[in-house]
């Protein structure tokens, strides 16, 4: 007899029953874990109507299918096997009081004519198993106790296998973690040599000195030396020990690395903008100086030009301290300002000097007869500092007594 499989799904039940050759099974729909009230009520109109009954509704939408590995039958047959179905004897019954098989009555007509055959069976029966009982099967003990020797064997061997294989490793780690701690001292002695030149600022160098103070705690940091080894004569488990004890220390070492990396970078920054501070203060002061010396020389340059560069520069060095730019450019600021001044300055002093010439010839043509004691004292006795009356432009000066230059310039230079 055909039914239905119990474990089949939703889904699956539905497509078993879109096949019209299993509608013989649709009155099991009712009872089936799987169905649902309309897939029952199809069913039910299927078997009453199959010629309007149509394809069996989906499943809910609150049901979902299930993920199988192996596929499943969805139909299981209960027929009985072939040589049962074939035979023409009635089955037998078990006694239940008795365990012995009761047969079932016979048909009228029916002979008996192998109840002799039957009797020696039963007595050869008996016979077998009183020979069982009485003999032991060695050999397949015999067998049994070699393969669990074998496998015995086989297992220890394994362990010990495993064994020696986890004492190598555990070797190999050891000294690795060995090696790795010479590698990270030196790294360690790598990046306290880049810190020292950061460890020799002062205070007044850095704007947070907190960050120097930082830099020389994690400087003074004294990595553990570790006096063990590995041995091979460990054991496994004391060779572990030994790499997760290196492995600690090297682990905190690489951190103390990591922070005075970090805290390195901190005072770095903290030196740069202790420098962009500076700066922007030299730099305002010099904008001050350059403002002033604008204003002075008015109408005290030889060429205004200049006045008017240092002008466009003192207004580009505003713009740039409100923008706030690296020290690069308030370095080169400062020095644009400070050769824009300079040259206002020459400028301003070739002025003077010329307008001192100018009132120490006037000077000496207002004067030519002063006495020679006083012109002996204010003379240099110089042949270099003589020059042609035309040279000078006056041609009333007497040459062979009056100097080209006037000696007060040089009482001033």
């Amino acid at each position: 007899m055909r039914r239905i499989n119990p474990k089949l799904d939703s889904y699956e039940l539905a497509d078993l029953m879109s096949d019209s050759d299993n509608w013989d099974l649709l009155a099991q729909i009712h009872d089936h874990p799987s169905t649902w009230p309309e897939l029952s009520q199809w069913a039910a109109h299927a078997i009453a109507h199959p010629e309007t009954a149509g394809a069996p509704p989906e499943p809910l939408a609150d049901r979902k299918s299930k993920h199988r590995l192996f596929p499943i039958t969805p139909v299981i047959d209960d027929e009985l096997p072939r040589d049962v179905r074939n035979s023409n004897a009635p089955a037998s019954e078990p006694d239940k009081r008795t365990g012995t098989t009761i047969g079932m009555p016979m048909e009228d007509g029916e002979h008996t004519r192998d109840d002799v055959s039957l009797a020696e069976d039963s007595s050869a029966d008996s016979t077998d198993e009183v020979a069982v009982h009485r003999h032991i099967p060695f050999t397949r003990i015999a067998g049994i106790m070699l393969v669990l020797v074998i496998v015995t064997g086989l297992a220890a061997g394994l362990v010990m296998a495993k064994k020696n294989y986890d004492h190598r490793e555990a070797v190999t780690s050891c000294n690795q973690a060995i090696k790795q701690t010479s590698t990270v001292r030196i790294e360690w002695n790598k990046a306290l040599k880049q810190a020292e030149p950061y460890a020799k600022l002062q205070d007044k160098d850095v704007q947070d000195p907190k960050s120097l103070e930082l830099l020389s705690k994690i400087m003074q940091y004294q990595p553990s030396i570790s006096t063990e080894n590995c041995d091979p004569s460990l054991t496994a488990d004391r060779l572990d020990r030994t790499r997760a004890e290196i492995g600690r220390a090297n682990n905190q070492l690489r951190t103390q690395i990591r922070n005075l990396h970090d805290t390195v970078d901190m005072v770095k920054a903290s030196q740069e903008q202790q420098q962009i501070d500076n700066a922007q203060n030299v730099l305002s002061q010099t904008i001050e100086n350059a403002d002033r010396l604008y204003k002075e020389s008015e109408n005290k340059v030889r060429d205004d030009n200049t006045r008017a560069r240092l002008s466009e520069q003192i207004t580009r060095a505003r713009l740039m301290m409100r923008d706030h730019q690296d020290l690069d450019v308030y370095n080169r600021t400062i020095q644009d300002l400070n050769e824009g001044m300079q040259i206002v300055r020459d400028s301003m002093t070739a002025v003077k000097n010329e307008e001192i010439s100018d009132a120490g010839r006037s000077d000496g043509s207002t004067h030519p007869g002063s006495d020679s004691q006083s012109s002996n004292r204010q003379l240099a006795p110089s042949s270099e500092g003589l020059s042609s009356p035309a040279t000078q432009g006056n041609p009333t000066w007497d040459v062979p007594r009056q100097p080209a230059i006037p000696s007060f310039p040089d009482r001033l230079g």
